[in-house]
């Protein structure tokens, strides 16, 4: 896939692609060292401050998809329709998060009660949607739209997750390279369902948002201390199978390009 997007003399969209990647990686290493320099100097609670830090990260997308579209001179006005499929981006990751803590129990990998609560959790809720925010504007909102200028919904939104995976190198600190490979895969798959609702929704920002906040809350709530490589490799196979179901449902959107 990197040799599709980063091939040498390419086309404009492969251009596009690599200064909007590019940007963002230089941003996000400076939103590192900028929120975890200065708040790595200030005592407090930890999760708190490790929160913000990771906002701060996520904030860098936003930031990119302002400086792409000054570039390319593009205005891009979102759409936050409420619509049914609202309820598809609560569901889903709620399922694969729950068959996934129930697996990793199996494995005599048990439930860790968080310590994300009372205020901690509200604060924790807040920074995730305003971080979704941002994220969702960058990936779904901006990258997106790039790879379906040549490709399908569907194949477009693989090379969408593919980089959003590897944006989350700083995991590689907390699960090793070994995790962090693995990882890759199941936020591909994450990518899919979550461009399917952004599709199917006419492109309403607010379900991606929604989709990638529970992803984040569930993970707090059910899967604290316990993010493995198994959980990857789980949430991956669970994935998997929602999208086959999404595939049986609505084959055209999967082989159609728009």
């Amino acid at each position: 896939m990197y040799g599709i997007i980063f091939t040498k003399g390419g086309d404009m969209m492969g251009k596009r692609v690599r200064f909007f990647y590019g940007i963002n990686l230089l941003i996000t290493l400076a939103f590192a060292m900028i929120f975890g320099g200065v708040l790595g100097s200030i005592k407090g609670n930890e999760l708190i401050l490790g929160m913000i830090v990771t906002m701060g990260v996520q904030l860098s997308l936003l930031v990119t998809s302002l400086i792409y579209r000054k570039k390319y001179h593009e205005k891009r006005n979102y759409n936050y329709n409420f619509n049914k499929y609202i309820i598809l981006s609560v569901i889903i990751p709620v399922i694969v998060f729950l068959l996934s803590s129930f697996c990793l129990g199996l494995l005599n990998i048990n439930y860790v009660p968080t310590e994300y609560k009372n205020m901690i959790f509200v604060i924790a809720t807040i920074t995730t949607i305003i971080g979704s925010i941002s994220e969702e504007i960058g990936w779904r909102g901006t990258l997106l739209p790039i790879f379906e200028k040549k490709y399908t919904p569907f194949i477009s939104s693989l090379f969408v997750g593919l980089l959003w995976g590897a944006w989350h190198f700083f995991k590689i600190s907390a699960v090793g390279i070994l995790g962090y490979i693995l990882f890759i895969p199941s936020i591909v798959m994450y990518s899919v369902l979550i461009s399917y609702i952004y599709n199917k929704s006419s492109k309403s920002i607010l379900n991606p948002i929604v989709f990638h906040s529970f992803i984040n809350i569930c993970s707090i709530l059910l899967i604290y201390e316990r993010e493995c490589i198994e959980f990857y490799i789980i949430s991956f196979v669970i994935s998997i199978i929602a999208i086959i179901l999404l595939y049986l449902f609505d084959k055209n959107y999967f082989i159609i390009k728009k």
